[in-house]
């Protein structure tokens, strides 16, 4: 990870303004809704890596130091790449199973009712939701109200039933 590198990183970056807020990533989404970072390769290629994994790796030195664990999100937000080595990260290192026991307790699976964005999802919708977040940072800057909503899944602008 050279200077260059990082700093193109950071540029599509947008951090929200309040201490527990995400940091949005605004640059390239997949179609698993997660953010994707290219980096060069030694063969004058490039590599994909998600934007999650490679904020971590610059808090922990090095993409290499994540090879064994996944990077877990704490906000429940895929595009949120709000990586620090304090309490205030929304990302953290852990294996396949604390993952996995993350998303359960999180109500990640079709047995819990929907409360949270991104929870019972396809991929397909989950990407489309990332996409709209990302679009309406990148037009309106960080508004911590429309962010949240946009969380919850609900249309900015909507109008609640109650």
């Amino acid at each position: 990870m050279d200077d260059a590198e990082v700093i193109r990183f950071r540029s599509k970056i947008v951090a929200g303004p309040g201490p527990a807020d995400c940091w949005i990533w605004t640059g390239a989404i997949g179609d698993d809704g997660y953010g994707r970072f290219w980096t060069p390769t030694p063969d004058g290629g490039q590599r994909m890596i998600r934007a999650h994994r490679y904020a971590l790796a610059l808090v922990t030195g090095s993409l290499g130091d994540l090879d064994e664990f996944h990077v877990c999100h704490m906000c429940d937000n895929p595009i949120c790449v709000r990586a620090e080595d304090s309490a205030t990260s929304h990302l953290y290192a852990g294996t396949a199973f604390e993952n996995m026991a993350d998303r359960a307790a999180r109500g990640h699976h079709n047995q819990q009712p929907a409360a949270m964005f991104f929870r019972h999802e396809t991929k397909q919708h989950r990407a489309h939701a990332a996409r709209v977040l990302r679009e309406h940072v990148r037009a309106h800057g960080y508004d911590p109200e429309a962010v949240a909503t946009l969380l919850r899944g609900v249309t900015v602008g909507q109008q609640t039933l109650f």
